[in-house]
């Protein structure tokens, strides 16, 4: 992994801290929310090759802090299956990648003049994710056995950013987004310092409960 790209992650979260620091001492609106959903992953990079992609669980809690109306600051933590899979021959191939994944996203809220019970939203913002476990399968003729992959870096960086639609439900509010997470480190860690990287559609269905304050 870069030195210099870990040097200039750290410094957009803690940018992102700050912001989030000075949010809270605007009397912010602050709520907890939960979020469940559907990853669609595979890799990119020079050394990826030709695989196909591989359907994913992601799971967590978010708190947002809205200050004014203006935008959203959203911090959240996940549990985020990736990997790929792919067929040589008669071999069915599964690489499975699990994280603890930590976005800090910046949110812009749109309000519909003639609907406010709806509100559109686009956001966009780094995170940094802490590989559980990496386990390749190998499935024939309807037999599998699963190994673990110990080359693989114990962590990810990189950028997530899309839209989504919320509900106003009275104190309450459901949301729905799509996300596109692009990893912007090697997921290698062997001697050869194969160029693979994460890439994942994410869609997710939220839930956000009535302020903290």
């Amino acid at each position: 992994m870069n030195s210099g790209k870990i040097k200039h992650m750290k410094k957009c979260l803690l940018l992102f801290f700050i912001l989030s620091l000075f949010i809270i001492s605007a009397q912010a609106q602050v709520r907890f929310g939960l979020k469940s959903g559907l990853n669609i992953s595979n890799f990119y990079g020079d050394d990826a090759g030709d695989l196909d992609s591989k359907l994913g669980f992601v799971g967590g809690f978010f708190i947002t802090y809205q200050s004014e109306n203006l935008f959203v600051l959203q911090p959240e933590v996940s549990y985020s299956t990736k990997g790929a899979t792919v067929k040589i021959e008669n071999i069915n191939f599964t690489l499975a990648y699990d994280y603890i994944e930590i976005p800090i996203l910046l949110k812009f809220p749109f309000n519909l003049a003639d609907n406010q019970s709806i509100k559109p939203v686009l956001f966009a913002g780094p995170f940094v994710a802490f590989k559980t476990k990496a386990k390749i399968t190998f499935k024939v003729n309807g037999e599998s056995e699963q190994k673990d992959i110990p080359s693989v870096t114990p962590r990810d960086f990189g950028f997530q950013f899309g839209g989504g639609l919320g509900f106003n439900l009275g104190k309450y509010e459901l949301g729905f987004d799509i996300r596109y997470i692009l990893g912007l480190a090697s997921v290698d860690k062997s001697t050869n310092s194969f160029d693979i990287k994460n890439r994942v559609i994410n869609f997710n269905i939220c839930f956000c409960f009535a302020n903290m304050r």
